[in-house]
This record gives C-alpha cells, sequence and structure tokens, in this order.
C-alpha cells in the first residue's frame, strides 16, 4: 500500500472518501494557500491566475471543508490549575473523547496573550487537550487595528516560544472597517501568522463583516457575530448582494453569552449559516465589575451543543 503524508490544515473534520492516489499527492507536496493573496474557488475568480495543479488542490481543499460537520470554537479563559484534575478542563477533553466527530477549536489566553514566560500549567494543558483531539489556538488581540504589527508579531512569536505545540492563532478584536486599508492590514497579520506556520486562523471583529473581507481571504474563519443575543437568521443567511451566500459556511463563527437556556431551533439554525459556533450562558455587561469577560467560565451547555450538533447531523441514534 502506498503511504503519504496530508498536510495538518487539510484534516481538521475533512472527509477523504473519494480522493485517489495522486489527489493525496497534490494536497501532500501543496502548501496551504495564502490567506489575502490570491482568489480561489472560495472567492471571486478574478486577480490572480494560479496552476493547473494549485486550482486542483484548492478544489479538493475547498470540498473537504465544505464536507464538514459543525464544530464548537470554544473560548476556554481559565486558569488550568491541577491540570490532571481541572474540571473545566477535563470536562473539554472528556467531551471531546465521547463526541469525536464534532471538531473542537479551543481557545487559550494566558494572559490577553502568551504572557511574558512559560507556564507549566499551560504546556500540559496544551498537551492533554492535543491528546484529546483538540485543536489549540492561542489569543492575540489586535486591538480593531490599532495595536502595532510588531507587538502582533512579538505575541505570535512568543506563543511558540512558550508553547510550541500552540496550532492556530485567534485574532481577537479584528478591524472591520469597509475600506481597502483596513482588509489589507488584517490580511497582513494573517499572513505573518500563515508564514509562521499557524492553523487555523480565526479572526474575531464579533459584528457584520463587510464581503470584501471573505473575497480577500483574510482569515480561515471570521466571527461574524458576538452577543448575548441570538443572531438573526436573515442577517447571517445573507442571501442579497454582498451578503454571507456568496461566501462558505465554514468562512464563518457565531458566540452567543449571557444565554440561560439553549434553543434547539437557534443552534439548528446558526449550524445551517456558520460552521464554528459556541453558546454559555456566562454574562457579559458594558462596565460591569461583575460580569466583566463572558467566556471565563466553562459552559455549562457544551453537552447539549454536541448532542445538538449530532442530531441536526442525522447522526445520533
Amino acid at each position: 500500500m502506498q503511504t503519504f503524508l496530508v498536510p495538518t490544515w487539510f484534516l481538521s473534520g475533512a472527509i477523504l472518501i473519494g480522493f485517489n492516489v495522486l489527489e493525496m499527492r497534490l494536497l501532500a507536496q501543496s502548501p496551504k494557500p495564502s490567506l489575502g493573496t490570491k482568489a480561489t474557488s472560495e472567492t471571486k475568480s478574478t486577480e490572480v491566475s494560479v496552476s493547473a495543479d494549485e486550482r486542483r488542490v484548492d478544489a479538493i481543499r475547498f470540498h473537504a471543508l465544505a464536507s464538514q460537520g459543525t464544530g464548537l470554537l470554544i473560548p476556554l479563559y481559565q486558569y488550568p490549575a491541577n491540570v490532571h484534575t481541572n474540571a473545566a478542563f477535563n470536562r473539554v477533553m472528556e467531551l471531546k473523547r465521547r463526541f469525536e466527530t464534532v471538531p473542537f477549536w479551543v481557545i487559550l489566553n494566558p494572559g490577553t496573550g502568551p504572557g511574558q514566560s512559560v507556564d507549566a500549567n499551560y504546556t500540559k494543558a496544551i498537551d492533554r487537550l492535543l491528546g484529546a483531539g483538540c485543536v489549540v489556538l492561542g489569543y492575540v488581540s489586535t486591538e480593531y487595528g490599532k495595536r502595532d504589527k510588531g507587538l502582533v508579531e512579538a505575541d505570535l512569536d512568543r506563543w511558540q516560544k512558550l508553547y510550541p505545540r500552540t496550532q492556530g492563532v485567534f485574532f481577537d478584536e479584528m478591524i472591520y472597517e469597509d475600506t481597502d486599508a483596513s482588509v489589507q492590514h488584517q490580511s497582513m497579520l494573517s499572513q505573518i501568522a500563515n508564514q509562521k506556520g499557524y492553523w487555523p486562523i480565526v479572526s474575531n471583529p464579533g459584528a457584520d463583516t463587510p464581503e470584501r473581507y471573505f473575497r480577500q481571504r483574510v482569515a480561515d474563519v471570521i466571527i461574524v457575530h458576538e452577543s448575548e443575543k441570538w443572531p438573526d437568521e436573515e442577517r447571517i443567511h445573507g442571501n442579497y448582494f454582498g451578503g454571507y451566500s456568496d461566501y462558505p459556511t465554514h468562512s464563518r463563527g457565531l458566540l452567543v453569552h449571557s444565554m440561560a437556556k439553549i434553543d434547539p431551533t437557534k443552534i439548528e439554525m446558526m449550524s445551517r449559516f456558520a460552521k464554528w459556533i459556541f453558546v454559555t450562558q456566562d454574562q457579559y455587561r458594558i462596565n460591569d465589575p461583575k460580569a466583566p469577560n463572558p467566556w471565563d467560565d466553562l459552559s455549562v451547555h457544551i453537552e447539549e451543543l454536541c448532542k445538538l450538533i449530532l442530531v441536526n447531523q442525522n447522526t445520533l441514534h
């Protein structure tokens, strides 16, 4: 039997059925398409011409991503004290093992970024999350384009120095002004991360994002909703000129906080229009010291989310 390596950017929930040896070899030999640099099957077919092999590889990649199921994007902004018995971290790992077909992307945030020095608890937490099958992303703030590029790049370097097994990056507070300059700025940050080997690259404006950001592919996933309210179906469907419907669901994520109860119909709707979702009961209120961060407690809804995802995929028996 012939064996070959498949790049890690292709494997998160990807469906490999039906790919022949040539197709798999092309994937193995080809780098991940650079973010924000060329038009592909996920963007408007303009701008830069590409080779036949690049087009083929990108089409196979598109098929794999479009075929994957809904996953959980989990902001786990808790300190992993007593990591072998830590309730929150072990809950995530236990659920990933139980619901192995549901992708888990877990965001860690030691100190509004990687911090200044290595913490053995985080090192072991990352090892254990990877061991359970989770993809680990490091938090990096961009302050809506106001943070200096050098500081952002320094955080990317520090994540790799302190915690080299970190796989992806979560660019929080992404700039989303509807200008070419803003798109170019975010694209530049993603290219820097891409060149350093980060995958996936998730960017979070937490709000409606202009079409040009998707056309330019400034990230693998853009969070288009972060709120205490359920997203509006018409808005996240985007079935109009300039709406989201021109771009694949695996390029979008939705985060909901301050939600005491899960509404299964809302989860089903969210899963139709975005491949990365999460819902927590943890509250956030502006200028309220009692509710400053909605992601510092693990959601009590996480198991129900896993079950609903499987129900919606018709795989739960």
